[in-house]
């Protein structure tokens, strides 16, 4: 009896996936488990492995490098020896590109009459030009042929010459030296993702400055008394979580026409990878610690920049963090990555003169902008997340507070 094996759906954004290699040939026997072949997707690379015990019979294309659809048939193995199976099932998942072929041929071998009067015919003796033009054409070496007119019964006229210049202005120097890239899968599906996140959310933005004079200090203590150094990023996500369970009609999202409430708090984190830009998350956000969340941020970190994550520890999330601080980004907004109904995007920390009671002091301010999808979240409703988060981060202690995981300071 015979097996398929499919091009797996990894995530629920996924629709198609890349053969990177194959790890069997057509005549291999395998077992169930094996693996079979490495995959990416749209965020990592991923091993297929055998369903079922037997011989490769066939192959999809030994080829790698071709983007296949999901749930496509990839490979089958023939568990009995003495079964015949034919290429049709395999045939069925391939183009149909013999079929091409022939009728392109079929179309090349017609014997098609041409017009030799054809209307855009135009030969130097049925060019029709006004005598300025001509003599234009002559002086500057012109070609009138590739020239329509706009003049009586198709006349090239000089607005015609002034129309064609300006063409050749806004047309790019194919004499300019470039380079083309293939995009990676995941850029292709980055570029799919934001140009729709863009176009069918409704986008709207909130920015506010927090004093994080007290954050600093509490950072500098604990990594004073800690094995662990926290990081200001380690902070904030402990903050947005915190924040996020005093607002929980802001832990949804918008699907199918749909409102999804989750019961968890989930923050993910934009890591910047060579091939563009992953989010993994830290779940339970609230159930844990400065010293969890720290660590556990630095290992998907790592998973990420290897392209080993799971579908798991990237699918979902209830908002992102993208905190571009570190590259001396002031502000900034960020574009929400689907499904979920939120991001935060978080600049860096800016020492400049604030005013504290009616005095000028020196301070040390951060710049954070929610961006969120109206379908879901109202202005009050995102604008009170945003304030709560502003309070913890400007009064920090309550973070340390909920880390049990931390030591006394």
């Amino acid at each position: 009896m015979s097996s398929k094996i499919l091009m797996p759906a990894l995530s629920p954004t996924m629709t198609e996936g890349v053969i990177n290699k194959w790890l069997v040939k057509v005549g291999d026997i395998v077992k169930a488990g094996d693996i079979i072949a490495e995959i990416e997707t749209d965020k990592a690379t991923m091993e297929v492995e055998a369903v079922d015990e037997g011989k490769i019979t066939h192959l999809l294309d030994e080829k790698t490098g071709s983007q296949v659809p999901v749930n496509s048939v990839i490979a089958i193995i023939d568990g009995d020896e003495n079964e015949s199976i034919t290429n049709s099932i395999i045939d069925k998942e391939k183009p149909k590109e013999e079929n091409k072929k022939n009728k392109k041929d079929l179309n090349l071998n017609e014997n098609i009459p041409v017009n030799q009067n054809s209307p855009n015919d135009k030969s130097e003796d049925r060019i029709k030009a006004s005598p300025l033009v001509k003599k234009i054409s002559k002086e500057q070496n012109i070609d009138l042929a590739n020239i329509n007119g706009s003049g009586p019964s198709g006349r090239i006229i000089k607005r015609d010459l002034d129309s064609n210049e300006n063409a050749k202005a806004s047309t790019p120097d194919t004499k300019i030296q470039h380079e083309v890239i293939k995009p990676s899968t995941m850029r292709k599906v980055i570029a799919k993702r934001t140009l729709e996140a863009k176009q069918r959310i409704p986008h709207f933005y909130l920015t506010i400055e927090s004093d994080v004079r007290k954050l600093i200090e509490l950072r500098k203590k604990i990594n004073e008394n800690n094995s662990i150094k926290i990081s200001f990023n380690d902070l904030i996500v402990k903050a947005l979580g915190m924040a996020m369970k005093k607002n929980p009609n802001t832990n949804v999202y918008w699907q199918d026409n749909q409102i999804y409430k989750l019961n968890d708090i989930d923050v993910s984190v934009a890591v910047a990878i060579d091939e563009g830009l992953i989010t993994p998350i830290v779940k339970k956000v609230n159930s844990k610690g400065l010293n969890e969340i720290s660590s556990e941020i630095k290992e998907l970190a790592k998973l990420a920049k290897t392209n080993s994550l799971k579908p798991e520890q990237y699918n979902g999330g209830s908002i992102t963090v993208s905190n571009l601080g570190m590259f001396g980004i002031s502000e900034f907004a960020a574009i929400i990555s689907p499904p979920q109904a939120s991001i935060l995007a978080v600049g860096k920390i800016i020492k400049k003169p604030i005013v504290v009671n009616d005095s000028i002091e020196i301070g040390h301010t951060l710049k954070s902008t929610l961006s969120a999808d109206h379908r879901v979240l109202d202005g009050a409703v995102a604008g009170k997340l945003l304030k709560d988060f502003n309070d913890i981060i400007e009064d920090p202690f309550q973070i340390w507070m909920k880390s049990n995981d931390m030591e006394i300071i």
